[in-house]
This record gives C-alpha cells, sequence and structure tokens, in this order.
C-alpha cells in the first residue's frame, strides 16, 4: 500500500535533516570525540527505551549547554506532545549558561582590575 504522495516527500527531507544534524555535532566535537560519543549513546538508550524523555533532554542539556544552536535542533527530532516542554527547558539552560558565563567574565574583569591598580 503506498503512502499519499505528500508523505512519501516528507520522511527523506527529516532524514537528510538528522543526518546533517549529527554530522553537525560530529564536526563541531571533532577535537572532543567523547562528546559526540555520549549524544550516540543518548539517542541508543532512548531507542532501546531504557531513557525516558525527560532524562535525554537532561542529558542533551548537559551536554550541548554550551551549544544554545544544536540545543534548539534537538528539538525537532523530538515526539509532538514534548517539544513546546523541551523548547522552554532548553532556552533555560541556555539562559543559565550566559548568565554564568556573563557573571564570570564580569568578575574577571574586576579581578583584572584589582590586579592592575
Amino acid at each position: 500500500q503506498q503512502q499519499p504522495p505528500q508523505q512519501q516527500g516528507a520522511q527523506p527531507v527529516e532524514f537528510d535533516h538528522a543526518i546533517n544534524y549529527v554530522t553537525t555535532i560530529k564536526k563541531r566535537f571533532s577535537t572532543q570525540p567523547q562528546i559526540y560519543k555520549s549524544f550516540l549513546e543518548i539517542l541508543h538508550t532512548y531507542q532501546k527505551e531504557q531513557r525516558g524523555i525527560e532524562q535525554v533532554l537532561e542529558d542533551v542539556s548537559d551536554l550541548f549547554g554550551d551549544h544554545p544552536d544544536l540545543l534548539r535542533e534537538f528539538c525537532y527530532f523530538l515526539p509532538d506532545g514534548v517539544q513546546q516542554q523541551a523548547r522552554r527547558q532548553l532556552e533555560e539552560v541556555v539562559k543559565m549558561r550566559q548568565n554564568a558565563t556573563a557573571a564570570t567574565k564580569k568578575q574577571s574583569r574586576s579581578s583584572a582590575k584589582t590586579r592592575a591598580q
């Protein structure tokens, strides 16, 4: 039984998107292959139903916390029912990381000023 034409065209685009996403991760972390391997392990254990979607979100957030583009794109591949929740959760992670980075930079600048005086 054939699928309607619109569905036949949709899957290859989604598959290509997934391949491109994974390739982006592999290239970005080429000097840190453990991060790429950890990402694949997260997906593998989720696929085998050994890890729930909440745990996947938490693990991917930890792994890609300094890479908001990867976190946002990851949401695209999640089941429809959790995409909105995941986007909110991942955006919070990004904000927390950015705030922590800004605070660290501010502290470094004030330390440098104190040493210069």
